[in-house]
Formats: structure tokens, C-alpha cells, sequence
């Protein structure tokens, strides 16, 4: 009887421990046209490995937009048939300004296409007390957005953790703003942002890993 007891208590602290764990969060409000997005999660890694993956972020876009497709928007299911809008990449350049001047086909399945729609951004990255901070800034889309600003956030906590928070606020052209309702907003755009933020931890944590086999193989 008294092992059982024993047993209970510790399956009750097991149980509790993993339900105190932090869970992703996200948050959308519509106001004035405008969508805005916050989502939260948090990644165990030093600060060296989320210098190098907000680097690559920046370096990749500017230079080679094509390399984000591999890993930080791998898996977004942009030439996914059963999404309600599908973005397909073409083609990019970047200016002596390091303005990105990208081209998308944009599909409405059963409805419509887009093609080459032209999109400028100008993409920073930031340290501000040990917060790092990639920015994306949208200065000009034809047809498919009014503007938009898009930040992820990496921001130091106790025990090596990082808070990562991504903030998103988009305006849609006249044609998306009358087709994209809240609800359409969920499928099309939050499941996106999560699944960016999922391909950067993971790249993260890719890294940590690397790092430590390197470090078991280094005499």
C-alpha cells in the first residue's frame, strides 16, 4: 500500500510537471483593414546558434531567396493543390539599396491565377539587449498586398531557453482584402506562420546538434 501511494505521487508530479511546460500561443485581431498576428514558442540554444540562424535568415533572403524554401519556409505548402491560395516563387533580385524584388504566381484554385506579381522588401536584423531580431518589411506588392511587416523575435530566458515571438501585420490588396475573411485567414496565413517558426527552431536545434557531435569528436 505504501508503494502505491508512492507511486501515485510521483505520477501526479510527473503528470503536473509536463503540464506546467509553456505551450505555443497565437493571437490574431482584425482592426482598420489590418490583420496582426502574434505566436509565441520557446527553443533551448545559445545565443551563438540564433546569431548564426538570424544571419542566415537575412543573408539568404537577400542573396539567395531560393535556399529559404529549403529550410525556413520548407513545408508551407505553397504548391500544395488544397490550399486555398497557393504562392508559387519565380524569380528574385536585390538591389545596390538591398531591396529584394521578388516575383510569385499566386493561384486561387477554381477561380483565378496571378502572374507575376511583383514584391519589394527590405529584410533587417537587430540586437537590442541581448534580443535578436529579424524584420521583413513589404515596401511594395502589386495586387497582393497593401503592405505588411513581418518580425521574429528571439529573446533570452532562464536556463539557455529562448522566447521566440513572431509578430506579422498585413493589409491585402483590394481583390484579397474582399477574398480573405478572418476565417480564410486561418487556413491561409496563421497555419504559415507557426510552421515558419517550427523550421527555424528546428534549424536551431539542427545546429545545437551539430555542434555537440563536433565537440564528441574533437579530441
Amino acid at each position: 500500500m505504501r508503494n502505491l501511494f508512492y507511486y501515485i505521487i510521483c505520477l501526479i508530479s510527473v503528470l503536473g510537471s509536463i503540464s506546467a511546460q509553456p505551450k505555443d500561443s497565437i493571437v490574431t485581431i482584425y482592426e482598420n483593414g489590418e490583420f496582426k498576428t502574434h505566436f509565441e514558442s520557446r527553443i533551448k540554444a545559445p545565443t551563438k546558434i540564433i546569431t548564426q540562424v538570424a544571419d542566415q535568415l537575412e543573408s539568404d533572403f537577400h542573396n539567395t531567396p531560393g535556399n529559404l524554401f529549403m529550410w525556413a519556409l520548407k513545408d508551407l505548402g505553397l504548391q500544395n493543390k488544397n490550399n486555398e491560395v497557393i504562392i508559387v516563387f519565380k524569380s528574385s533580385s536585390n538591389d545596390v539599396n538591398n531591396v529584394t524584388h521578388g516575383k510569385f504566381d499566386i493561384i486561387v484554385p477554381y477561380f483565378t491565377s496571378f502572374n507575376n506579381v511583383s514584391v519589394d522588401a527590405i529584410v533587417t536584423k537587430s540586437n537590442v539587449n541581448n534580443t535578436f531580431t529579424v524584420n521583413a518589411n513589404i515596401i511594395y506588392s502589386s495586387l497582393l498586398l497593401k503592405n505588411a511587416l513581418g518580425s521574429i523575435s528571439f529573446s533570452p530566458l532562464k536556463n539557455n531557453e529562448k522566447l521566440v515571438s513572431c509578430n506579422v501585420k498585413i493589409k491585402f490588396g483590394w481583390f484579397f482584402n474582399l477574398f480573405i475573411t478572418k476565417k480564410r485567414y486561418k487556413s491561409i496565413v496563421e497555419w504559415r506562420i507557426k510552421k515558419f517558426v517550427e523550421n527555424i527552431k528546428l534549424e536551431c536545434s539542427k545546429r545545437v546538434d551539430a555542434e555537440k557531435n563536433n565537440s564528441f569528436l574533437t579530441p
